[in-house]
């Protein structure tokens, strides 16, 4: 029998009808003869409501006992009718445990934070798992921290691979062989000196790509209320027309975003690493892109859609005759620092020391540019003081300074592009003509991605001029 990893987040598991569909959905896929491997997130809203009822512990100013019943009853809603509640009982007791020892102790330590946070995901698992043993599926529920081995970093663990693979062969696949469904809850993972760790934003995302790996999966999917990727921020046109009246009206007909069928790894890693596209974290590609492995970005509803495919095919297999971009992302809000080093060393030297600095530092570097020895960056607001410090402390620096203003970049992605003769010169021909000033310029990987640095307030025309040239018609 062949397996696939299903992940389900919260976002989806919010009610019984939603349980009851991702029941029907692992039905559907035993009888294709497929056995699923079901990773969930906890229920909507479940892991903000601990955090807050950790906080409140820690004021003093929350009754434990009153939370976890308000909180069984929620999952209880999400039940199907005359079940055995005992497993689910358990779980909220060792979350209670956990409550009233931080409320009366005032203590919470990463470790602690990082068990409580993560239980939302047990309590899903035994739901879905009771919704299963309803249609007659046998089923195995798993934590995460028996999966994922991760370094000593309890809010943000970084799996490491090698030993995660051996607990999957060793903890999960005996259940997949004897023909049980595992439902994996995500999230939380175990430090090799044994303390749980949690997997940061995209948790779950990261455990359901990981066993994937660690089992020699070649397919994953997961399911989103969304169609798939589109090829642009759905919510751009609205943002256009609801603040910038005036660039909508030049371009008040511009095409509905599009699903992407399918984007190879390359065009996914600028997608998702500039988080405009939320469906799937970026996290995601490094196991994916490790493994081969396919990931279906699919509608929990709609079984007829296809979604879009991430794979490691570089150029497109949903070609047309008509080559045309795929998508355009889009970054706000950004500022900048140059960098210009002594001339006494190097470029390998000076981007050695330069890219190791900021690391250190944890800025969020966005974009970069170089220029003979001069570099440039771009990073979210927040960063611009660290990196400033940082790279004046560096021997080599002659001159570092903040740029001027708020900056934004945007992103045309498509292997397609390849194939057009003059794109570039299209390109920023459209740009030129609606008064966008191009302030730098890459191109990251060949012709696949061409990426912009502008000012933040050119940025809704730039990409409405660039979606409307490129895109109304498939760029025809």
């Amino acid at each position: 029998m062949e397996f696939e990893v299903l992940k389900l987040g919260g976002s989806i598991l919010k009610d019984r009808k939603a349980f009851s569909r991702a029941a029907e959905i692992v039905d559907s896929k035993l009888e294709s003869d497929v056995l699923p491997v079901c990773v969930v997130s906890a229920m909507k809203g479940v892991t903000d409501k601990v955090i807050d009822a950790l906080d409140k512990c820690l004021e003093a100013d929350l009754e434990p006992s009153r939370f976890i019943d308000e909180l069984y009853e929620y999952h209880l809603g999400a039940l199907p009718e005359r079940v055995e509640v005992e497993a689910l009982e358990q779980e909220f007791e060792k979350l209670l445990h956990v409550l009233s020892y931080v409320k009366s102790s005032g203590e919470l330590s990463d470790s602690v934070y990082a068990y409580a946070v993560s239980r939302g995901e047990n309590l899903s698992s035994r739901v879905l798992s009771m919704h299963l043993a309803e249609r007659g599926i046998e089923n195995k529920c798993f934590y995460g921290e028996d999966l994922m081995a991760t370094d000593e970093n309890n809010l943000e663990g970084a799996v490491e691979y090698e030993k995660t693979g051996e607990q999957i062969n060793k903890v999960l696949k005996p259940a997949m062989l004897d023909g049980l469904v595992p439902i994996v809850a995500g999230f939380a993972g175990r430090s090799i000196n044994g303390s749980i760790t949690i997997l940061g934003r995209g948790g779950t995302d990261d455990t359901a790509v990981n066993i994937a790996y660690g089992l020699g999966a070649r397919r994953a999917v997961k399911y989103v209320m969304e169609e798939g990727i589109m090829s642009v921020d759905p919510k751009f046109i609205k943002i256009l027309k609801d603040e910038h009246p005036e660039t909508y009206a030049q371009f008040f007909d511009l095409p509905e975003p599009q699903i992407i069928p399918y984007l190879s790894y390359v065009e996914a890693t600028e997608l998702l690493r500039e988080e405009r596209t939320k469906v799937v974290h970026y996290k995601v590609l490094d196991p994916l892109m490790k493994g081969r492995i396919e990931l279906q970005i699919k509608n929990f509803y709609n079984d007829e859609s296809e979604g879009t495919i991430i794979g490691a095919v570089e150029e497109t297999i949903y070609s047309s005759h008509n080559p045309h971009p795929k998508a355009i992302s889009y970054q706000r809000d950004l500022t900048g620092v140059r960098f210009l080093p002594s001339q006494s060393i190097t470029p390998t030297e000076v981007y050695g020391k330069v890219f190791s600095k900021l690391a250190e530092e944890a800025v969020d570097v966005r974009y970069v540019s170089t220029s003979g020895y001069q570099l440039s960056f771009l990073m979210p607001v927040g960063d611009q003081d660290r990196a400033l410090k940082a790279l004046q402390e560096l021997d080599i620096a002659y001159e570092v300074i903040p740029l001027k203003g708020r900056k934004g970049t945007f992103s045309v992605v498509g292997s397609e592009m390849r194939g057009m003769k003059g794109f570039f010169s299209r390109l920023t021909g459209v740009l030129a003509r609606h008064s966008v000033n191009i302030e730098q310029a890459t191109q990251p990987n060949s012709e696949n991605i061409i990426r912009f640095s502008i000012d933040d307030n050119d940025l809704p025309m730039a990409v409405a001029a660039v979606y409307n040239e490129f895109f109304r018609g498939n760029g025809q």
